[in-house]
């Protein structure tokens, strides 16, 4: 997948660009082709952009500019020598952090520069606006701390540039407009950063505003310092080498590095800032923290102090064994090549997990054959030995054939996904076994009883010779309610009709606010994808602008999302099944804008049975007649969610909560009663005024 080997190298490319003083590039590697790409590069205001170092680097790879040069006087540049590829342009400068085209901050979501050999691609491009945070950063003795770097984060946690201070302690690092926290490491040699002010936690850090043209000011005086040292052994007093030892922050974010053990179980970190700690340690596949607890907020807090040495011991909890065997949960017979968590059974038919932190455990049990995985629990006692016996359900399966439609000719890597009603999701992955092989076969495994809708595309994500489609009995469709209907049985198979495949077409448009216009920031695609996983939609350009390819010729519903917006789809529609689509053809491009709102707002809190919040949360909304997520709130250290839905629909929740360290889910959260002392709700339509309600967490 493209997007994860570009997100691979962003931080290498990342470090190497964004000083806003470029590096002396070393000569870079010759594309030893005849391309071109030249533009212009004018300020945010519009004047030309002298000086900018403009590079090309290689769009898959990244790693150092195949070619770059210099903008002059009047903002335009050129660069030769490319050969026909795919590249990613970035813009940097004294005092101007690295932007990439089109107008993006982050190097994995660049646009793609299409380069021909003889041809020249334009890129034009106006640097985004600019402002600066600036400061004095001393010793804690009160001299200046000369010569350390400055690092400037963004909201999301991704560094945007950074510079080191001068003789007299002195930067400045020039950052697009927005909100940012600053880092530095006055510990030489140590991993170890502070952020302003004088704290070890990014979670404690302030968030600086920084506004076009301008400078914010951010100083700060390093804290005092202090070491931290201490002993670990095993519950028979002797003592653990060779272990890793981290200590963090109390109960929260931050990294100092880690320092193993030496062969009397000794470890010592001379240089800590002054503040509270938790202290963390690994020996082979068991960890613990001090003092002898297996979750961090069960941790008893370390406190290093000015000028001392703080001395912990600690003793790994005793351990015991899990003993796994799997059976066909309707024979009984026994199954053999399955893997308990990490541990295989080897082709015996029994998983030994030994050195096991006493306590109860959860064990993820998979197998190589046609079995549904589950979890199972054991609680595991000192120096003794736990049974589990798990019972795996034999999968369904269903088989199948991929041809070109127009000719009848077998086409490989062609996916095939096997969705449940109401759990229609963008692929998390691109099928594995689940694509075509060269005869066009393909087969899907490890499914569970119940009816299934097919969906099928190319296995390659840039080929878009062949359109997506969802299966019907003679061809393809945009619409799921089209598609054929395949039920199966506990550990039986099935045939599904021939997958027969359509040239594509595509679709294109423009995302604005309906309010004023303007163009925004979206994502676009034919279904909905879990949160966070960073499936891939199609993005807007910084006008607003996007285009789906790999469509099959279908009428096809889209589904428009932005942060703050309501998700909509098209024309409007509140869901799938209500959305007008739009008609693809073979080679062409056809055309849907749509302009979003911010809907109404869907709110509440969270009622925790036992417990409370100790940590990061996560609550979702479905369409309860299309299982498509409508929107996602993350949050933080608090009880409120709040969400932008399009009133009118029927909504269902879904939540991930952290509860005293422990996450706890579901994916059907009961609501508070419509009605005091009445019954539980599961689902909810949304009024026009929009809604207030709590989700009642066990």
């Amino acid at each position: 997948m493209r997007l994860s080997v570009r997100r691979r190298a962003t931080a290498a490319v990342a470090t190497a660009v964004m000083a806003g003083t470029l590096a002396v590039w070393a000569t870079p590697a010759q594309a030893a082709g005849t391309g071109v790409i030249t533009g212009r590069i004018t300020t945010s205001d519009g004047a030309p952009a002298a000086d900018i170092w403009v590079a090309a680097m290689d769009f898959e790879e990244l790693g150092e500019p195949v070619g770059y040069t210099t903008t002059a006087a009047d903002g335009t540049y050129r660069i030769q020598g490319l050969a026909t590829d795919s590249y990613v342009v970035s813009m940097s400068g004294t005092d101007h952090p690295t932007q990439y085209f089109d107008s993006k901050t982050e190097i994995w979501q660049a646009d793609e520069v299409r380069v021909t050999n003889g041809q020249t691609t334009t890129i034009n491009q106006a640097l985004i606006p600019t402002g600066f945070l600036a400061g004095r950063i001393l010793q804690a003795n009160g001299e200046p701390l000369a010569w350390t770097w400055v690092n400037a984060v963004n909201e999301f946690g991704s560094s945007v540039g950074g510079a080191s201070t001068d003789d007299n302690g002195n930067y400045r690092v020039p950052v697009p407009v927005g909100s940012y926290r600053v880092s530095f490491s006055p510990l030489e040699g140590s991993y170890q950063e502070q952020f302003i002010p004088r704290k070890i936690s990014v979670d404690d850090a302030t968030l600086f505003t920084v506004t076009a043209d301008q400078e914010t000011r951010a100083d700060d005086t390093a804290l005092a310092v202090g070491s931290l040292s201490g002993r670990l052994t095993n519950d028979n007093g002797t003592p653990v080498a060779d272990a890793s030892v981290y200590a963090t922050p109390f109960q929260a974010n931050g990294y100092l590095g880690d320092v193993p053990t030496n062969a009397n179980g000794e470890f010592s970190i001379p240089q800590v800032l002054v503040g509270t700690y938790s202290v963390e340690f690994y020996t082979g596949i068991r960890h613990q923290y001090f003092d002898g607890a297996l979750e961090l907020e069960d941790a008893d807090p370390v406190v290093v102090t000015a000028g001392t040495n703080t001395r912990v011991t600690d003793s790994m909890l005793p351990t015991g064994s899990i003993r796994v065997r799997a059976v066909d949960a309707l024979t009984g017979a026994t199954i053999r090549g399955f893997c308990a968590y990490d541990v295989c059974d080897d082709g015996t038919g029994v998983a030994l997990m030994t050195d096991q932190t006493v306590g109860t455990h959860t064990i993820d049990v998979n197998t190589d054959g046609n079995y549904i995985g589950r979890s199972a629990t054991a609680t595991v006692k000192a120096n003794q030995t736990t049974e589990v016996l798990v019972r795996l359900l034999p999968g369904g399966k269903i088989t199948t054939t991929v041809v070109d439609k127009a000719t009848g000719q077998p086409l490989a890597d062609v996916c095939v996904f096997a969705y449940k009603l109401g759990q229609v999701r963008i692929p998390d992955n691109w099928g594995g076994d689940m694509c075509s092989d060269a005869a066009g076969k393909v087969t899907i495994n490890r499914l569970a009883a119940g009816d299934y809708r097919l969906f099928a595309q190319s296995g390659d994500l840039e080929n878009t010779t062949y359109g997506k489609q969802w299966v019907t009995t003679n061809g393809g469709a945009g619409d799921e309610r089209q598609a054929a209907t395949i039920k199966i049985a506990t550990g039986k198979a099935a045939a599904a009709p021939q997958v027969k495949m359509d040239r594509a077409g595509s679709i294109r448009g423009r995302v604005t606010d309906g309010a004023t216009g303007a163009p925004l920031h979206a994502r676009v695609a034919p279904f909905t994808a879990n949160p966070g996983l960073g499936s891939p939609e199609a993005e807007t350009d910084a006008d607003g602008r996007f285009q789906i390819d790999g469509l099959g010729p279908y009428r096809w519903p889209l589904k428009y999302s932005s942060f703050g917006y309501a998700t909509a789809w098209t024309g409007g529609a509140v869901n799938r099944y209500t959305a007008t689509g739009t008609q693809v053809t073979v080679g062409a491009v056809a055309t849907a804008d749509l302009a979003l709102t911010h809907g109404v707002t869907v709110t509440g809190d969270l009622v925790i049975s036992k417990g409370t919040i100790s940590g990061w949360a996560r609550v979702s909304v479905l369409n309860t007649v299309t299982g498509d997520y409508v929107d996602t709130s993350d949050f933080e250290d608090s009880t409120t969610y709040e969400l932008h839905v399009l009133p009118g629909q029927e909504i269902r929740y879904v939540y991930d909560v952290q509860v005293d360290g422990d996450y706890v889910s579901s994916d059907k959260a009961k609501l508070a009663p419509a009605t005091p002392g009445g019954p539980v709700r599961y689902s909810v339509t949304v009024p026009a005024g929009g809604l207030d309600v709590d989700i009642l967490v066990n």
